[in-house]
């Protein structure tokens, strides 16, 4: 009897009960919940999966390398075969000290898997200063999501940027707790983080910045702001803390005070749309500035301290393309708590509800787990753990690619001496080829470089009118440009200079009177 009542249970039992189970666990909000959080993470890792190698990473890599063999500090240029500075003020010295054996012992990987976890640790301490200020779980991670075209962006192939953006993060979710907590405490750790931020990127300023309108902030409040502001003048005094002294801060007022029209991703946002460049990444950012201006308008928000800092991270970024990652950062952990409160004006107080209707919940399951393999079949594709030279442009308008065919022309035939370069090229070839040849131009340029010597430079590589006079005060022994660059065909009409190799992005010249030796060469 007992048996055939079993019988009768098992033959009630649906053949589809296992998988109506299944869907119902997938249903369930915290199922929701997992599978956004993997969303929103495979997004961050997919914008940080850049492989191109930037072009500012062999500097830091030279730096080491002549930090570590010299045994020394190195306080003058020896790249360059122009007129330098007296004093070579390297804001990012520490950047390249540690590249350089990270690089050395472990290659492409450890530089990349570098990168991936300051860039995720600066989105997990993005996520966290949201929740501590109240967002719930859904609208932090929305505020998260605003991120990846940025991140893309700014953390491309382990700048020293990629410093400064983590100890960003890292100061917002530091001031916010100590504002939130009131225990001033906290702030000391921000003055102790200047000692290796100054000396790892000169964007350190940012932080300097962040106490000081957090100082202006709490006081247009009227609440205790002094405890800022000590910090705020601790913090910059620790950063002489560096080999340079007070140097340092001359360079600074320099720098930072110094037009830049040359460098691309420091044009404005007017200009760099005239330009075409950097164009999808100015369209996310006018639209998450007009998103943040309408919600600080529907919530009627009244805070002092983020309501500045958005302000003036949101000019920054209209100034200078670069630093709109600031203003997305800033904008992971203000906007959040805004969301929410909206969510819960719409529909009530349990804020951002999950949809409604079992094929509703299905269907965006459905498609959630379609972006999840997209997304890391994408970044697989990549292989993102190495770093990629391309000797093509990738974008003509923004070249962007290293001259591989030249340098090993320049090696087979044991070629030396100074290379007037295509600016871009500078510190790849100051680490490729140094101390065989040196260079008359490279990214590092208000660090070593006057502002004459670098006009001349300007003038030659646009073919102004005297564009002789660079070759006539500095003669090189090696010419190396773009041929889509102005100059190019006034050197092909050149007498007294021959073209002897010419790949598809990048073309070598010698004095006439030296090529005899050398027949062109044609890689394309």
């Amino acid at each position: 009897m007992k048996v055939r009542t079993a019988l009768v249970k098992i033959a009630a039992v649906s053949p589809f009960q296992p998988l109506k189970s299944l869907a119902d666990f997938f249903l369930t909000e915290r199922c929701f919940r997992g599978i956004f959080a993997l969303l929103i993470t495979l997004m961050v890792l997919n914008s940080l999966s850049r492989t191109v190698a930037d072009l500012d990473l062999w500097g830091y890599l030279a730096f080491g390398r002549l930090f570590w063999q010299s045994g020394r500090f190195p306080y003058q240029d020896v790249f360059a075969y122009v007129p330098t500075r007296s004093l070579w003020v390297y804001h990012e010295w520490l950047t390249g000290v540690l590249f350089y054996p990270l690089y050395q012992a472990w290659g492409a990987p450890c530089l990349q898997l570098l990168k991936f976890a300051l860039g995720g640790a600066a989105v997990q301490l993005i996520y966290l200063t949201a929740r501590r200020r109240g967002a719930g779980f859904f609208s932090a991670l929305a505020g998260l999501m605003v991120l990846p075209p940025f991140l893309a962006f700014g953390f491309s192939p382990v700048r020293a940027q990629v410093f400064t953006y983590f100890f960003f993060a890292l100061s917002l979710f530091v001031l916010e707790s100590v504002r939130l907590s009131g225990r001033f405490r906290g702030l000391l750790l921000l003055i102790l983080i200047q000692v290796p931020w100054c000396n790892l990127h000169g964007g350190f300023l940012a932080g300097l910045g962040l106490l000081a309108l957090y100082a202006a902030g709490e006081a247009c409040q009227r609440r205790p702001f002094w405890p800022y502001l000590a910090a705020f003048l601790a913090a910059g005094l620790v950063t002489l803390i560096n080999p340079y002294g007070l140097d340092y801060w001359i360079y600074l007022y320099r720098a930072v005070a110094m037009p830049r029209p040359e460098i691309t991703e420091w044009a404005s946002v007017p200009l760099a749309w005239q330009k075409g460049i950097f164009r999808i990444t100015i369209i996310m950012f006018t639209a998450l500035a007009v998103f943040t201006i309408l919600l600080a308008w529907l919530t009627a928000w009244r805070e002092a301290a983020p309501g500045l800092i958005l302000l003036v991270t949101l000019v920054m970024g209209l100034k200078h393309c670069r630093h709109q990652v600031f203003f997305a950062l800033a904008a992971g952990v203000y906007l959040p708590l805004l969301l929410e409160r909206f969510a819960q004006k719409r529909w009530g107080a349990g804020g951002i509800p999950l949809p409604q209707g079992r094929a509703r919940q299905i269907a965006i399951l459905v498609v959630a787990w379609c972006c999840l393999l997209g997304l890391g079949w994408q970044a697989l594709q990549k292989n993102p753990l190495t770093l990629e030279l391309p000797e093509t442009p990738a974008n003509p308008k923004v070249p962007f690619s290293y001259p591989l065919s030249a340098v090993e022309y320049i090696r087979q035939h044991q070629l030396s001496g100074k290379i007037l370069n295509e600016f871009n090229w500078g510190e790849f070839l100051i680490w490729s080829l140094y101390p065989a040849c040196r260079v008359a131009m490279d990214g590092r340029y208000e660090t070593v470089y006057g502002d004459d010597i670098f006009g001349l430079y300007v003038d030659f590589i646009q073919g102004r009118p005297g564009w002789r006079k660079f070759l006539e005060l500095y003669p090189p022994d090696l010419i190396l440009v773009s041929p889509g660059s102005k100059v190019y065909p006034l050197l092909l009409a050149e007498p007294q200079w021959q073209q002897v190799q010419e790949s598809a992005g990048a073309a070598l010249f010698r004095p006439q009177k030296a090529t005899s030796d050398f027949p062109e060469v044609n890689w394309r």
